[in-house]
């Protein structure tokens, strides 16, 4: 009887990954079945769900935490970009300062610098 189950590691992080189902081909050899996608950069790491990552918000693909840049946009939390969008963000100034912000339910003022 063939085996159902194995355990895996990610070659990236070393996430040990339990009870993975077993994919057996033509031959009778089987592979455990871990999903991983590649680093959208020039890495080419592999990365499971465990993996530091980001998906860019410039270009909405997914790279390894190595290639984050942090880009200020005039806001609590800066945009989340690859190199490449990074290098072709510019800042403008808001047509208009920020007015306010629901916290817990209750309309407060934001403080304005």
């Amino acid at each position: 009887m063939r085996q159902q189950f194995t355990s895996a590691s990610c070659p990236t992080c070393d996430t040990l990954f339990e009870r993975l189902p077993i994919d057996y081909n033509e031959d009778g050899t089987g592979y455990a079945l871990l999903e991983i996608k590649p680093c959208a950069g020039s890495c080419g790491k592999l990365l499971c769900p465990c993996c530091d990552q980001f998906a860019c918000d410039g270009c909405g693909d997914t790279f390894c935490a190595d290639h984050l840049v942090s880009v200020e946009d005039g806001t609590e939390t800066p945009l989340h970009c690859c190199p490449t969008c990074a290098s072709e963000c510019e800042v403008l100034p808001l047509p208009f300062p920020p007015q306010s912000e629901t916290r817990n339910g209750t309309l407060t003022k934001r403080e304005v610098a």
